[in-house]
Order: C-alpha cells, then sequence, then structure tokens
C-alpha cells in the first residue's frame, strides 16, 4: 500500500482571470510555466498519470516527456474562479467524474519554484499520516504558509501584539482520496487535514507582471541564494 500510485490534477485555462490571463504561458526556466510543472510531476515516480482540464490548444498540441500525461476538457471556470486557481473544488468534481483511481493529487501551476523535493515530501506525508496511520485521524494533506504579524484594527489598535503565527492556505498542493473528497462534500480538505508548511520563496505565485518579472530576477540569479536552490 505505500506505493498506491496517485493521479496528478491540474486545472489549467487559456485566459487565467483578468489581471494575468497569459500566465500559464509566461516563459521562465528556459519553458512555459505550465510545461515546468508538468516535468516536475512527471518525474515522481509515484504518480502514474497527469490529467490536464483546458481549453488551450497549445496546450493540447504540446508534446510530454512521458505517456503519464492525458488531456481533457470538462470544466470550464468562471472569470472569479480562474483568479482563485484551484480554489474551485467544482474543478476537482468535475476531473474525478472523468478518471478513475483512488488517490490525487492537484497542483497550482503557477509556482515555478515550487521544489520537486516538496511535492515528493508532500506524497511521503500523505502515506505516512493518511494511508498508515492505525487510527486514520488525518484525512487529506494541504500545503499553507506562515505570517508571524502583530495584528491592528482600523483604528490602529492592537488586535494582537504578541505576532502569532498565522497559517494561510496556498493553493499550491492538495493530496486526497476519492472518499475523502465525497465524505467532506466534495472538498479536497477533508475534515481534519495535516496542514504541510511550504517554504516562503516556494509560494512566489505567477499570479500578476510584478510577480512574473521578480520571478524571472530570482531564477536568472539562482547562484546568490545557495540556501533556497542547492537543498
Amino acid at each position: 500500500m505505500s506505493n498506491a500510485p496517485l493521479t496528478a490534477l491540474l486545472n489549467i485555462p487559456e485566459e487565467a482571470g483578468y489581471f494575468f490571463p497569459n500566465r500559464h504561458f509566461e516563459w521562465i526556466s528556459d519553458e512555459y510555466l505550465y510545461h515546468l510543472m508538468i516535468t516536475k510531476l512527471e518525474s515522481i515516480p509515484q504518480i502514474n498519470r497527469i490529467i490536464i482540464n483546458t481549453d488551450s490548444g497549445r496546450i493540447k498540441g504540446s508534446s510530454f516527456r512521458s505517456g503519464k500525461v492525458k488531456v481533457i476538457n470538462v470544466y470550464k471556470a468562471e472569470p472569479q474562479e480562474i483568479e482563485m486557481e484551484l480554489s474551485s473544488d467544482k474543478v476537482t468534481t468535475a476531473l474525478l467524474e472523468h478518471t478513475d483511481g483512488e488517490h490525487f493529487l492537484q497542483l497550482g501551476p503557477i509556482f515555478p519554484f515550487l521544489k520537486q523535493k516538496t511535492i515528493q515530501d508532500v506524497i511521503d506525508t500523505y502515506y505516512k499520516y493518511v494511508i498508515h496511520q492505525e487510527d486514520f485521524s488525518n484525512d487529506s494533506v494541504f500545503t499553507i504558509k506562515t505570517l508571524n504579524r502583530r495584528y491592528y484594527d482600523s483604528d490602529t489598535s492592537f488586535i494582537r501584539e504578541d505576532r502569532p503565527n498565522t497559517f494561510i492556505e496556498d493553493g499550491i498542493l492538495h493530496v486526497f482520496n476519492r472518499a475523502t473528497f465525497r465524505n467532506s462534500g466534495n472538498r479536497k480538505v477533508g475534515k481534519n487535514p495535516f496542514a504541510y508548511i511550504v517554504e516562503e520563496i516556494e509560494n512566489l505565485a505567477i499570479d500578476s507582471e510584478e510577480n512574473y518579472r521578480l520571478a524571472v530576477l530570482i531564477d536568472k540569479n539562482r547562484h546568490q541564494f545557495p540556501n533556497i536552490f542547492n537543498r
């Protein structure tokens, strides 16, 4: 059971919202952003299929390294859902209706610095704390980022002065199974999920022109960030 295969699910519309519609096709690390993410998934042995929901002719006509990739077009999100990337569970519902299997990984395709090792670690966490845990207390895994801030109200009075950690669902990765999705009311995040913290640099999303230019600058100067990219 430790090698239970996963199906990766991605939603990559041709036009990704209003603010940065071409984001999936921006060029970084010598390839299109969407292709960069698929390449990482293809190299992970536990992932035996990659299902891409898209209306893009460019993606339908693309070639991929492995035979894992299948391109379908079963759900067209509303503009507000596209802006939210894969936070809409409607996309997941449609994808699950068009694929078999039990275990799934859904990934946001706009995070160029998401490490392949992080994806692997999240999968291993799913195996350890969802599939193999004796009491099955966790039913899914999702990634989060942390903020450590003082909080003020609109009158600039302190709400919290002790700089508590605040955890935010980042939309990068969800790992779940069909039963969890169904039992949670068609939601990827189950009733008792395991929260996996992802490093700040991996949370850089290509969701604006500014973030894209910043990502290109970082990518071209990776040698200046050895603590991030060399581990």
